[in-house]
């Protein structure tokens, strides 16, 4: 239940696959403002998984354009990167992306969902991954327990997790929030960033998810990162 200066939920749908959706997400104004909050998702991710010499294997889910699977890529010439998303139009725009950066150590795969989430049932054996990685899909997810427990199941026991996604503020605050925090974006992709974050959770409600869900241990936490991300990480052993 909302409390009385938390504001309230408003659901996103789960697939995101429609043209002006993955235009708006690709367009040149909108990738110079989201390369540096990737930046920032890449840099956390070094700091929970120093990553061997040798080769390893890392998994982005709900990838869209492809650009954070790239980076990782460019960033670990040895980590073999796969991404997949459940929109077509998206991976066939990631691929496109992939290419282009030269990034040869990433593919993409569109993986199709069941009706009850789009990451309930990740097609990969246990513990095929040492990093899982999620970017700004968790407020796109009919039942995030579901996901975080597939991304227990695939990764393996030593490997390290970072889920992030946008922060809901509170009631009296939220339009403020999206007016300032979406003033990079115009069109469909400020209508798009305002609908995330009324979709987003709050630092409680990702704490009570993490909690029921298999990702859960000594080594798994929620983090905050400013005033306009949270998310779970666990540091590799």
């Amino acid at each position: 239940m909302t409390g009385l200066f938390q504001a309230d939920r408003v659901p996103e749908p789960e697939l995101m696959d429609c043209a002006d959706e993955v235009d708006a997400y690709t367009s040149a104004a909108a990738q110079s403002h989201l390369e540096k909050i990737d930046c920032t998702f890449v840099d956390r991710l070094a700091r929970l998984f120093p990553a061997p010499r040798e080769r390893f294997t890392v998994l982005d889910v709900g990838c869209g354009p492809g650009q954070i699977p790239i980076m990782i890529a460019k960033r670990w010439p040895q980590a073999r990167v796969t991404g997949i998303d459940a929109a077509p139009h998206m991976i066939e725009q990631a691929i496109a992306n992939g290419s282009k950066a030269n990034a040869l150590n990433v593919a993409f795969e569109v993986f199709r969902v069941s009706q009850h989430s789009a990451a309930s049932q990740l097609p990969f054996p246990d513990q095929s991954f040492d990093v899982v990685t999620c970017n700004s899909v968790v407020h796109h997810l009919s039942d995030p327990i579901a996901a975080f427990n597939e991304i227990a199941r695939i990764v393996k026991p030593t490997g390290a997790v970072l889920i992030r996604d946008l922060r809901r503020p509170g009631r009296l605050t939220i339009a403020a929030h999206s007016a300032w925090f979406g003033r990079h974006y115009s069109g469909q992709m400020k209508r798009l960033f305002n609908a995330s974050v009324r979709a987003a959770y709050t630092a409680a409600e990702m704490q009570s998810m993490l909690q029921l869900s298999k990702l859960s241990n000594s080594r798994t936490r929620v983090f905050c990162h400013g005033r306009t991300h949270l998310g779970i990480e666990r540091s590799s052993l």
